[in-house]
């Protein structure tokens, strides 16, 4: 196979702006011909993903920002649940839940906190229970908003492009490696495969099997930090630093194998 069928060929800004702009004219062709009650019904729609992607957040960053803002708040955040291991264990799983719903919340102090608090394997159990729960809220709500709703706000390209993906028949490796490797952008994969033919439950059991590894290992980080076990946290770290710069170094060819599963459907 030539290097030519191994890296996807960049997309000029100038398709871009051509796609775009295509795009907005079905946009405004479906719109003219739909009824009045189907335009307020994918307005409202198109509102609603805006308000959880944008509105929530800027909420939080504004009424929280000495909360959630605050590096303090997160270091801190082991000690202050430790009082209520019942209550914490609810609070983490929703704050879990909350991290993939509305991705621009930090999941590393989340799991530092879980695994701190519960040691290893009940972080793990409550970092994969909040992931399972974020992952089924966005997978249904991707349903319930429709494509039009996400290409308008994520964009045409992206949407088109992971759609693409996760419809061939090396989705379940694809999704594996999205979720496995760092620095891999996987943040609306979820979304995504709500509007893909993927199903729900082979997604949700590959999306845990490889977000797993990197997920056991920020949870051993919190434990060795518990434990005080310094020496632990430091070779820890020192195996993460390695693998992300791999991860950032290989970057490329890690996305042009996975493209290359697309090409093979494609010539299919």
């Amino acid at each position: 196979m030539s290097d030519n069928r191994r890296t996807k060929p960049r997309i000029s800004r100038d398709e871009r702006r051509r796609n775009w702009q295509l795009f907005m004219q079905d946009v405004r062709y479906n719109l003219r011909n739909s009824s009045f009650q189907s335009k307020v019904v994918a307005f409202g729609k198109l509102l609603i993903l805006l308000f959880i992607l944008i509105g929530i957040p800027i909420i939080m960053a504004v009424t929280m920002k000495d909360s959630l803002l605050s590096t303090e708040y997160w270091a801190s955040l082991p000690d202050r649940l430790g009082d209520h291991k019942i209550l914490s264990f609810i609070i983490l799983t929703l704050l879990q839940t909350a991290q993939i719903v509305i991705s621009v919340l930090p999941g590393e102090p989340i799991q530092l906190a879980a695994s701190y608090l519960y040691g290893l394997w009940g972080g793990y159990a409550i970092c994969i229970l909040g992931s399972t729960f974020g992952i089924i809220i966005t997978y249904h709500l991707a349903k319930f908003l429709g494509s039009d709703a996400l290409r308008i706000v994520f964009g045409e390209d992206k949407i088109h492009d992971l759609v693409h993906k996760l419809n061939s028949p090396k989705a379940y490796t694809i999704i594996f490696l999205l979720y496995l490797i760092p620095l891999v952008p996987k943040d609306l994969v979820s979304y995504v495969a709500g509007i893909s033919d993927i199903r729900l439950r082979p997604f949700v059991i590959v999306a845990t099997l490889g977000r797993s590894p990197v997920l056991l290992g920020n949870l051993l980080i919190g434990q060795y930090l518990r434990d005080q076990n310094y020496v632990g946290v430091a070779i820890t770290v020192l195996i993460f630093a390695v693998l992300l710069f791999l991860c950032w170094k290989f970057k490329d060819v890690i996305m042009a194998k996975i493209s290359s599963f697309e090409e093979e459907y494609d010539k299919k």
